[in-house]
């Protein structure tokens, strides 16, 4: 009996082990390859999937490059470049090939490039699309439409430059193109990378700037009205100040009108003063001694 419980009890905790164990080595789902555009999070239109998957053609064409874009919902406890580089490796793709990911429940987002791609593309130069070309911004507030319009216009004006081709959009993002001036597309909705990257450092700059001259300001502003203040205490006498003052000048009249009848009266303050501590007595009886002379009689004015 006692040998069935104790087999019971070991299978239950193995049973436990393995159920806990299976979850903390449970790993990240990720979506299955589904064409130039796999969206799990159903966030793109239509009309932006079709026109990713058909630059995409004409980028292969042209350079070679094989551009990928994947939308998921969460990323299940993985940061978003480690899901990006491990969804490079699930999809077998190679030295051509560029993938970008994004997360639309935690809006985050990621690129990564083969060997081939990445000596065109630098991570830096793929970061400053996403990061400063109006890419970030609009995906983050959930506009992912406009999210990855801008970030192909911005994507291809980079590919011209750096493959020295031009790939003529025509249609394609046309909502997020620049104007057409002369027949040619040239960019003017979105910046250049670095451009939007300096322009955002000048702008946090200035913003800066401005803030601590207006708390420099305050501070003086602040500093002079204290000093206002004091000044004008300064120019009168605090309750304190007029009763010593009241006391000196009392004093002064005492001892004058002392000096004028060769004897006091104890109606100097000093007197008062004797008198409330019970002494006013003793030199009033000295006092009177005084006028009365030796032999106990008083003097004649």
């Amino acid at each position: 009996m006692k040998t069935t419980f104790w087999k019971a009890l070991a299978v239950l905790a193995l049973t436990f082990v393995m159920l806990f164990s299976s979850f903390a080595l449970g790993e990240a789902r990720y979506p299955t390859l589904g064409g130039v555009v796999t969206d799990d999070a159903n966030v793109l239109s239509q009309t932006t999937a079709k026109d990713i998957a058909s630059y995409a053609d004409k980028l292969e064409s042209d350079t070679g490059v094989k551009v990928h874009v994947a939308l998921v919902l969460f990323l299940d406890g993985e940061t978003v470049q480690a899901y990006t580089d491990k969804l490079f490796t699930r999809w077998e793709l190679g030295e051509n090939d560029l993938l970008i990911v994004g997360a639309a429940a935690e809006d985050s987002f990621a690129a990564v490039s083969g060997a081939t791609v990445k000596a065109k593309l630098s991570d830096g130069s793929l970061k400053s699309l996403l990061f400063a070309g109006g890419f970030s911004d609009a995906f983050k507030s959930q506009q992912y439409d406009v999210a990855f319009g801008n970030l192909f216009v911005s994507l291809n004006d980079l590919v011209g430059k750096q493959y020295g081709k031009t790939i003529a959009l025509g249609e394609l993002f046309r909502a997020y193109q620049p104007d057409t001036q002369n027949g040619s597309v040239t960019p003017t909705t979105t910046q250049n990378p670095v451009e939007s990257a300096v322009n955002a450092v000048v702008d946090t700059s200035s913003q800066l700037w401005e803030s601590t001259l207006n708390s420099i300001t305050s501070s003086v502003q602040n500093y002079q009205n204290y000093n206002q203040q004091r000044d004008d205490k300064g120019r009168s006498l605090t309750p304190t100040g007029w009763i010593v003052l009241v006391v000196i000048v009392l004093i002064v009249l005492g001892q004058s009108r002392r000096s004028r009848y060769r004897s006091g009266c104890g109606c100097s303050p000093i007197g008062w003063i004797l008198g409330g501590l019970g002494l006013g007595s003793l030199f009033g009886r000295r006092d009177r001694e005084e006028r009365r002379g030796p032999g106990g009689f008083g003097r004649h004015w």
